[in-house]
């Protein structure tokens, strides 16, 4: 009796399960597109009223061709909807908590609404009616119910790699020899050297990128900072009203010491060998190996901080396969050093954080140098990067004082706050200094007011295009003083903001801005629709996972830029004519493309996995209460949130969240690498203490 009583909830269970994973599959296959009236009246020639709402909805479900894929899916997702939503066993409390629906809830409507800006460019595909309507909540509700199995079982697995973590005997105990020969290999490879053998692996898979893309992947960027360290006519410097011409046509709007760099090195290849491409491709090569040094570091800091190996060697082998990586890497421009710099500060903040329940003994000197060099390194190849700085230094020094307070190793909590506060301070003091001694007397000037003023512009643009007939004469004096009236509705690109705010006024006065304010806020009274939508269609496409974002850095685009005839007045720039130079770049193109086009690595040339990445992470650190993640999330987060008032969509380029995909897989890893850090105190580590086995890693050895 009792077994047939199983056996009919096993049925019904299973049945239960086969069911949801088809709600789900099929909700999240609704079509947001407007159905045609064709399509309605083959079905019901005169419908109307609510009979043809119905049979909107209808239509927008999948069709007769994809019912077999979406049925298999279903089927697909019927074993994890059972454990996420029909369980109730020991885990069950372990799925609960607002992060699993809020996370999943912001992501649905990002799918939803993402949808609707990608194919209309506004809202109207949720609000545009009561069938769009309808359509969109059951799209939102499969997505909802989707995402959160996602982020149940990416919880599950974090949990269960921070539990192996803390298991782990390494540094207080032996770790036991592989039996394998592909884990002793793995063993030697990344963990008696877990600098220098993992950025020889990068280095040899990364070579024919570096070949096959030489001397260099050219961006209009790169074109432009050429120019300018030679003097020559250039885009970023004929708008601004320059300090002195005659002296310097320098300016800020690219960090002045990328743009040095990079003009150095083409002076020193024409010096040298007399080639532009040999320098060129010797600013590469130094990049190349300043890219793959900060990688190998971040790996060597996870092995330090006692990260199992199977996490390392995942996150490692993500930036290793990813074409993005490796693309970035001979890609000459300011995004790619920054982004270096960033692993490398964010990497340095948390063996601080870490180094406090050691007293302070492993954060030497040569940690110091590399906090002290990559925080100013930061704020010197990006404008506005000290508020990121700050972003790390600040919660990372709070650390250091909240461990102190409760007994945490106080000599080293106090030696890590000094650490922490001299490093913020030296680096604000150099970045004053710099804008307001050094680059002044030097003649390179500020860049534009207009680039932090992307969002009020694509605002404004987007009211004039759909309100230009009820705009006063004095409204539109208010806006002409600031930008060009008559252009802007005819220039509003709703993915980049660069046309519109090519048509600011560098003589307007702080009068001027005051007024251009004062009617964008009575416009936004007027309209707030217009200008939500306006910022939506610009940003969308950093967490609208569903679109396939174009990739514009490659070999052809860089010979249109080596090409542009403002550049070929004073340069001969050109990729190697040499068959093993061809055939590597059509190598590394093949590779890309197919990580593009294909279903599931897809994802990772899109922002918006990075993005999704990011916030999913944060939830997960609030979740198990992981307040030390802050040193590595705050930077994220401000990188984040200053790309969100940048001129671009990464629908356009994916670069403005290159930085955020550099971090995301070691910062992943630095959030399930234990509670502790190798070598500490038997009291303090939660496994079985031993003697240090022979050759076994040490805090000094990493």
């Amino acid at each position: 009796m009792e077994r047939q009583l199983a056996s009919k909830r096993d049925t019904r269970r299973t049945l239960c399960a086969c069911l949801l994973g088809l709600l789900c599959a099929l909700l999240v296959s609704v079509d947001l597109a407007p159905v045609p009236t064709k399509a309605v009246e083959a079905l019901w020639p005169h419908a109307t009223g609510a009979v043809y709402i119905a049979l909107e909805v209808l239509c927008s479900f999948p069709g007769r061709e994809d019912s077999l894929l979406v049925v298999a899916f279903g089927l697909l997702l019927a074993r994890p909807a059972a454990t996420v939503y029909l369980d109730r066993g020991a885990d069950r409390p372990r799925m609960r908590g607002a992060s699993t629906w809020v996370v999943p809830a912001l992501f649905a409507l990002a799918m939803v609404f993402g949808r609707s800006f990608d194919v209309a460019g506004s809202a109207e595909l949720v609000c545009g009616g009561i069938s769009e309507g309808i359509k969109a909540a059951l799209s939102f509700i499969g997505w909802l119910l989707l995402t959160r199995i996602g982020i149940v079982y990416l919880f599950r697995l974090l949990d269960r790699a921070r539990a192996a973590a803390d298991a782990e005997p390494t540094g207080c105990g032996a770790r036991p020899s592989p039996a394998s020969r592909a884990g002793r290999a793995a063993a030697f490879v990344f963990d008696r050297h877990p600098f220098a053998l993992p950025a020889a692996l990068l280095a040899l898979a990364w070579l024919p990128c570096l070949i096959g893309y030489a001397p260099g992947l050219f961006m209009w960027d790169t074109g432009t900072q050429i120019l300018q360290w030679f003097g020559h006519p250039n885009n970023a410097s004929s708008y601004l009203n320059l300090i002195d011409p005659d002296t310097t046509i320098l300016t800020q709007h690219h960090p002045p010491l990328t743009t040095a760099l990079i003009g150095s090195c083409i002076q020193l290849g024409m010096a040298l060998w007399g080639s532009e491409n040999a320098g060129a491709f010797l600013f590469t090569c130094l990049q190349f190996t300043a890219v793959i040094c900060s990688y190998a570091h971040a790996h060597a800091a996870l092995a330090r901080i006692g990260c199992p190996r199977a996490v390392r060697m995942a996150a490692f082998a993500f930036v290793l396969v990813v074409p993005v990586f490796s693309n970035y890497a001979v890609l000459i421009t300011k995004d790619v050093l920054f982004a270096a710099a960033l692993l490398l500060f964010v990497t340095q903040l948390v063996l601080l954080v870490r180094a406090q329940r050691t007293g302070g003994a492993p954060f030497g000197g040569r940690d110091i140098a590399l906090l002290a060099a990559s925080a100013l390194g930061i704020t010197l190849t990006r404008n506005g990067a000290l508020a990121i700085a700050a972003a790390g230094i600040v919660p990372a020094a709070i650390a250091c004082l909240r461990g102190r307070r409760h007994g945490e190793a106080r000599t080293g909590g106090r030696r890590g706050l000094r650490i922490a506060l001299g490093t913020l301070g030296a680096v604000v003091a150099v970045n004053v200094a710099l804008t307001g001694i050094v680059y002044p007397a030097l003649g390179i000037t500020p860049g534009s007011r207009r680039e932090v003023l992307s969002i009020p512009f694509q605002q404004t643009a987007r009211y004039v295009r759909e309100h230009e007939g009820e705009l006063s004469q004095e409204e539109r004096d208010a806006i002409g003083a600031v930008l060009d009236i008559d252009a802007i509705g005819e220039a509003y690109n709703p993915n980049k903001s660069d046309a519109v705010k090519n048509t600011f006024n560098e003589d307007a006065t702080a009068e001027d801005l005051a007024a251009y304010f004062r009617v964008w806020a009575s416009e936004f009274a007027r309209d707030p629709v217009c200008y939500l939508e306006a910022t939506a269609a610009n940003y969308y496409a950093y967490f609208y996972a569903g679109h396939a974002s174009s990739w514009s850095y490659t070999s052809d685009f860089s010979r249109e830029v080596m090409d542009w005839e403002m550049l070929t007045s004073y340069f001969s720039f050109s990729a190697p004519d040499h068959p093993v130079v061809r055939a590597l770049d059509g190598l590394c193109t093949l590779w890309r493309t197919a990580f593009q086009k294909l279903p599931l690595t897809t994802l990772t040339m899109q922002a918006a996995l990075y993005c999704w990445g990011l916030i999913a992470l944060t939830a997960y650190a609030a979740r198990t209460r992981q307040g030390r993640m802050a040193v590595a999330l705050a930077p994220m987060w401000a990188v984040l949130l200053i790309t969100l008032i940048g001129p671009c969509n990464a629908a356009t380029y994916f670069r403005y969240a290159y930085p955020l995909a550099v971090l995301v897989p070691f910062a992943f890893a630095y959030a399930v690498s234990g509670a502790c850090a190798p070598g500490m105190a038997p009291a303090d580590r939660p496994c079985a203490q031993g003697p240090q086995a022979p050759g076994a890693t040490t805090p000094d050895a990493a």
